[in-house]
């Protein structure tokens, strides 16, 4: 029994664990950057809005171990490395070079819907794609939104040139082949993680400049970051970035070389300051207010001097952030990995990476909106549907529960119609004959008044039924003669009856009369009954011999006022 209840324990134990290591690494980000020399890793915490750098590590390549154009390889080598300095990355993010990429600005209308936008840049930026859109994985991001003043003055001069002219946004546009970020994720799966955002280093230097120079971001500034085989040349003007080159160099030189390093520098700063004449030339151009140089090779100062004796423009080293948390006695390591930092920072701010080739903005998809109606009108009628079949069923189920509570109480009340079902049936057939009466009595009795007196005739049946709106008195009459039903049939007709012509059938009956007739009198809708009109029709019949009033039997001497007694 504590066996059971110490597995259990132990259960539940990893499971509070696993979620609360998930719950922490919400706000965690690990960037890598990876070069021809060195493996640049930054983790940075997010919690309650503040970014805190936890690590900041460099890892140097070895020599002729890593091919780094095989993702396979140079993701187990970091995943190895990981592991040793004891850092479990819970979000991965990635930087592609300068070179990997189509970078591009454009101005274009701002539209408030980011899936039209997209739609929009994208049919703006394949034109100039050197390869198809569906090989490729474009991003882009808005730089500069039109002020309300330009847009006031815009609609101000569309008014009086009667011409719509829409303002436009600064939008930087960026596209890489799917190749290209294929390579990127095998990287990172490799190294045992998964791979939430790609970015961009010219995006990452600018959201590092943000950080270690906020006061002058609003200016011109230029920002040359320098690698040992690699030098990235970035133009930020008004938080914009309008320029962008890679160079290709090679500063992996021997310290004891004075004249080759100070030759290879000249030609760096040759190579930087053509990419600053192609800056000129470009249409917004605008003069620098500060130069940057950034990296951790350690002849970033003497690049300094020399591009300050080639041009005699200040050229200052990038100064570190300032109010960022960072990690004590670790600024050398900061300056190295500035690019890394940025990355880090950009993915856990609000709106994520300016520019994510792993999720990047989407075209609206076109629907069919016929399509989208008919199958909107097919849910509504089953879910109608559905509905109507819940409520019969309910129906159903309360009449089947009120059924078996009276099924007890009818099978008492059909025991008691049994036993009352002659006086049930009789009553069912006096409402009947009520219901559809017509003064039936009332015609009955005043027949009595107009036919014969029984030494002629006698009645031997006698009914009554509805034909429609009028009602029929059936009846059978047996006679002496048949003169007597002669006179029964034109009184009949003289008193309103309407019946056929009465065939009379001669027979003679135990009784001694000879001939019978059967009448179907209609009753009109507009018939009289009065029976004292008729009471003298016939004349009462002689009395019998043993009548009490006969032979004067009958006849008592009344003396009015006389009583005995």
């Amino acid at each position: 029994m504590s066996k059971q209840k110490f597995i259990k324990s132990n259960i539940l134990s990893k499971v509070f664990k696993k979620l609360s290591d998930r719950l922490k690494r919400r706000g965690e980000v690990t960037a890598l950057d990876i070069d021809q020399r060195m493996l640049r890793i930054v983790h940075v915490t997010m919690s309650r809005g503040i970014s805190r750098v936890r690590r900041i590590e460099l890892i140097p390549l070895p020599k002729d171990e890593i091919e780094l154009k095989d993702p396979i390889a140079t993701g187990k080598w970091i995943g190895k490395k990981l592991k040793e300095i004891r850092l479990t990355p819970g979000v991965v993010v990635m930087a592609a070079r300068r070179g990997e990429c189509i970078l591009k600005e454009y101005q274009l209308p701002l539209l408030k819907d980011i899936g039209e936008m997209a739609s929009m840049v994208r049919v703006r930026t394949v034109r100039d794609l050197p390869f198809p859109e569906s090989s490729a994985s474009i991003d882009f991001t808005v730089t500069k939104k039109p002020t309300k003043k330009e847009i006031k003055a815009l609609k101000a001069e569309s008014s009086t040139i009667n011409n719509n002219v829409d303002a436009k946004a600064n939008i930087v546009v960026s596209a890489i082949k799917n190749e290209t970020l294929n390579f990127y994720k095998k990287m990172v799966e490799s190294a045992g993680f998964n791979l939430a955002g790609l970015g961009l280093r010219p995006m990452a230097s600018f959201r590092v400049l943000k950080t270690c120079a906020p006061n002058i971001i609003k200016d011109a500034v230029a920002l040359v970051s320098v690698r040992r085989h690699e030098v990235d040349v970035d133009i930020l003007i008004d938080g914009r970035l309008v320029f962008s080159r890679e160079l290709s160099a090679n500063i992996n030189i021997n310290d004891h070389l004075e004249t080759d390093k100070q030759k290879n520098l000249t030609e760096i700063s040759k190579e930087i300051f053509r990419c600053l004449h192609s800056y000129e030339g470009s249409g917004s151009y605008q003069k620098l207010s500060h130069q940057f140089i950034a990296g951790g090779t350690g002849m970033e100062e003497e690049l300094c001097k020399n591009l300050y004796s080639l041009s005699d423009e200040k050229w200052e080293l990038m100064p570190l952030p300032e109010g960022l948390q960072l990690p004590k006695n670790n600024s050398n390591n900061t300056s190295r990995a500035l690019t890394s930092l940025g990355l880090a920072l950009g993915f856990v701010d609000q709106g994520g990476l300016a520019v994510n080739f792993l999720s990047p903005k989407r075209p609206a998809i076109k629907r069919n909106e016929g399509r989208i109606k008919w199958l909107f009108g097919i849910s509504l009628f089953i879910a109608g549907s559905l509905m109507l079949f819940s409520i019969q069923n309910r129906l159903k189920s309360t009449a089947q529960l009120t059924l078996t509570k009276l099924s007890p109480q009818y099978s008492s009340l059909k025991k008691e119609e049994r036993t009352n079902k002659i006086i049930i049936r009789t009553g069912n057939a006096v409402n009947a004959w009520s219901k559809e009466s017509k003064d039936w009595l009332g015609h009955f009795a005043f027949l009595s008044s107009i036919l014969p007196s029984s030494d002629k005739v006698y009645l031997k049946k006698l009914g009554s039924r509805r034909a429609g709106p009028n009602g029929v008195v059936s009846f059978q009459l047996q006679a002496q003669d048949s003169s007597t039903l002669h006179i029964v049939e034109k009184r009949l007709r003289e008193r309103g009856y309407i019946f056929n012509a009465v065939p009379q059938t001669p027979g003679s009956d135990r009784h001694g009369y000879s001939f019978s007739a059967s009448f179907e009198l209609i009753i009109p809708e507009t018939f009289k009954l009065d029976i004292k009109q008729y009471l003298n029709t016939n004349t009462p019949p002689a009395r019998i011999e043993d009548d009490i009033h006969a032979n004067g039997l009958s006849i008592i001497d009344q003396v009015k006022g006389s009583t005995d007694g």
